[in-house]
């Protein structure tokens, strides 16, 4: 059964149910990512309230996997426009794709409203998204260092070129020419992202974690 008691929860998407209600996805402190039915959100204020990426007080109770919301409180309105927009949907998105229903992940729900507040606050998606990316895998066990040779397990060199084995770690590129130089990965590993190289590496790095996780779709 679930059950959540006036509890800090960010949303993910809602969408139509019968004539006035609303199915709402929710990123909870402490119960993870639920559903609930929000019975005539479409009606009243609570429709406003539960758009994505706000931030409320939920309370609700249900067996199965769809809960009644029974309480709600608006506590941050989320104005994203354009890119950051787009990139709060992405957000969402990761989140309700690799998060199963039920599972507590404080960590993920902290990097979540983070990563939206980065956004409203007009930071560079490139830089805050690659920062998520990486908080998300690490929550998910997928975690990656930076810092040294996964094969060998000596500290990456500056000057040497490393390649990505997903769900292992980096390893020296066995082709000259190829991967990432040490120095990036420690840039990316420090999250200094203040040169194209590391954001590009970062997004590359991110893409090929992520895939595995995410399958074809």
């Amino acid at each position: 059964m679930t059950r959540v008691a006036d509890e800090a929860a960010l949303v993910l998407h809602a969408r139509p149910y019968r004539e006035t209600s609303a199915i709402v996805s929710l990123l909870t402190a402490g119960h993870g990512r639920i559903a609930v039915v929000a019975g005539g959100a479409r009606e009243n204020r609570r429709g406003n309230w539960l758009q994505p990426f706000n931030r409320v007080r939920a309370s609700g109770s249900g067996r199965g996997g769809l809960a009644t919301l029974t309480g709600c409180e608006l506590t941050r309105h989320a104005w994203l426009v354009g890119d950051s927009l787009a990139s709060g949907f992405y957000v969402a998105e990761l989140v309700s794709r690799l998060l199963p229903e039920h599972e507590s992940a404080p960590g993920i729900f902290t990097a979540a409203c983070w990563v939206l507040e980065r956004l409203e606050a007009g930071d560079a998606p490139e830089v805050v998204l690659r920062v998520f990316e990486r908080r998300l895998l690490e929550e998910l066990g997928y975690g990656l260092d930076f810092t040294r040779d996964a094969e060998t397990g000596a500290a990456l060199e500056p000057d040497r070129r490393y390649v990505l084995h997903p769900g292992a770690g980096f390893v020296a590129a066995p082709v000259s020419g190829r991967g990432v130089a040490g120095a990036v990965l420690a840039d990316i590993g420090a999250e200094r992202y203040q040169s194209r190289a590391a954001r590009v590496a970062a997004r590359k790095i991110s893409r090929q974690s992520l895939s595995p996780l995410l399958g074809p779709r």
